[in-house]
């Protein structure tokens, strides 16, 4: 009688104690699972983060390659390459000066073209080419002139210096406008909504590999958007937005950087494929090193009890 009253009891008290342990295993498996969660969303926040950076630093190079107006003589050689620009500009000059220093229109044309082809003779007209391209893109809203002083470097004549102030027909090319703000603000954008996600993707504690994954794919897109952004838009769909002569300073820009854009977008490629290599050896290297998780382990060890 005893016996079965004890057994009775021990009974009693595994019903009462089976529901609390049913509801702890429940709550349990339910935290796994959020922390999977958390750990997957984790990385994600850090994959379009690395996506966002590469989109920023690619309208950035764009904005540096296209969008950024400098006198300096190398911009300007690269620009006056442009076969109808430099026509325009000799053009201009030769007109207005041919009569005072004694010589033909053409002869003077053929003189500054030439010049222009030169290093040194490109110098001389840095401040009214990037004037020029100031003013298409929306920056300037001035009207460009060949100066009195620029026309008597440039046609080598005392009597260019009396000359009155050459006004180049440049206009505001809106549409070419319009994409320099949004390539701006799309950098802008891109840049902060990166760093927030970084942020907010470090703090949600990512496994192990996950940024170094996120960062291969950051590195990949990159490749990849800096040559579309730096060489191939330029070169090819912003080029149908005007038929203006001036219009042609954004491709010949884009040659001018075309080769650093294509160095960039390979080592970008190879920096990412190095980085997904490593990634994936140091996953296979703690596979191997521990074969059997530790929760399979315990669930094992309790067994065998």
């Amino acid at each position: 009688m005893r016996e079965q009253g004890m057994s009775e009891r021990w009974a009693g008290l595994g019903r009462r104690l089976h529901p609390k342990f049913s509801w702890q295993a429940r709550n349990w498996s339910g935290i796994c699972q959020t922390l999977r969660m958390r750990r997957s969303l984790a990385g994600l926040l850090l994959l379009i983060s690395c996506v966002l950076f590469a989109v920023a630093i690619s309208t950035w190079w764009m904005q540096q390659v296209a969008f950024s107006p400098s006198p300096n003589a190398d911009m300007t050689y690269a620009i006056l390459g442009d076969d109808d620009i430099r026509g325009e500009v000799a053009t201009l000059i030769a007109s207005a000066d041919a009569g005072v220093i004694g010589t033909s229109t053409a002869q003077l044309r053929e003189f500054v073209e030439q010049i222009s082809r030169l290093d040194d003779g490109a110098a001389l007209m840095g401040e009214f080419v990037s004037s020029a391209h100031s003013r298409i893109i929306g920056d300037n809203s001035e009207p460009v002139v060949i100066t009195a002083l620029e026309q008597y470097t440039i046609v080598r004549d005392e009597r260019a210096a009396l000359q009155a102030d050459i006004t180049v027909p440049v206009p505001e090319i809106g549409s070419l406008s319009v994409v320099n703000a949004v390539t701006w603000w799309l950098m802008v954008v891109t840049a902060a909504g990166g760093l927030l996600l970084l942020i907010v993707g470090l703090v949600t504690r990512p496994e192990r590999g996950e940024f170094t994954y996120a960062l291969a794919i950051g590195l990949a897109a990159l490749s990849v958007t800096i040559i579309v952004f730096g060489y191939l838009l330029p070169v090819g769909p912003l080029t149908l937005l005007s038929d203006n002569t001036w219009m042609g300073v954004v491709p010949r820009l884009a040659n001018r950087s075309r080769n650093t854009t294509l160095l960039l977008g390979l080592i970008s490629a190879a920096l990412a494929a190095g980085v997904f290599l490593g990634t994936s050896s140091l996953r296979q290297r703690r596979q191997k090193s521990t074969p059997l998780s530790v929760g399979r382990y315990r669930d094992e060890h309790s067994w065998s009890h």
